[in-house]
């Protein structure tokens, strides 16, 4: 699939329109590393400079959130690309979470995890 953006916008810019978005994300590699995450997403989950080349599963401090990060990484990795849904709860906000499979040139390459604010 060829990229749907001109050559004119660097990684930076691109970045800078990611952290616009009232979308948190966070990308993570097949081996569970964190890649990245925007602005929005540190706004209302744990998420420091310094997670970035970290293991996201030594980000969490609740058995339950890692068993929950290694259920999804074991299912998108078998081949599922089934979006994996779930709520979750920082701070007193709800959020409404899904997980995807990010494959590049037909390979697994890790996951995107995305949230938006339950506003319900």
């Amino acid at each position: 699939m060829e990229p749907k953006i001109t050559p004119s916008i660097d990684i930076a810019r691109l970045a800078a329109a990611l952290d616009r978005l009232p979308v948190g994300i966070t990308i993570i590699d097949t081996a569970g590393i964190m890649l990245y995450y925007n602005a929005h997403c540190a706004l209302y989950v744990d998420r420091q400079p310094e997670y970035i080349g970290r293991d996201i599963r030594t980000c969490h401090a609740e058995d339950a959130s890692i068993k929950k990060i290694e259920g999804f990484m074991k299912l998108l990795a078998s081949g599922s690309k089934a979006e994996v849904h779930y709520e979750a709860e920082r701070n007193g906000v709800k959020l409404a979470v899904t997980v995807v499979p990010f494959e590049f040139d037909g390979e697994l390459i890790g996951f995107i995890q995305s949230f938006v604010v339950n506003r319900e």
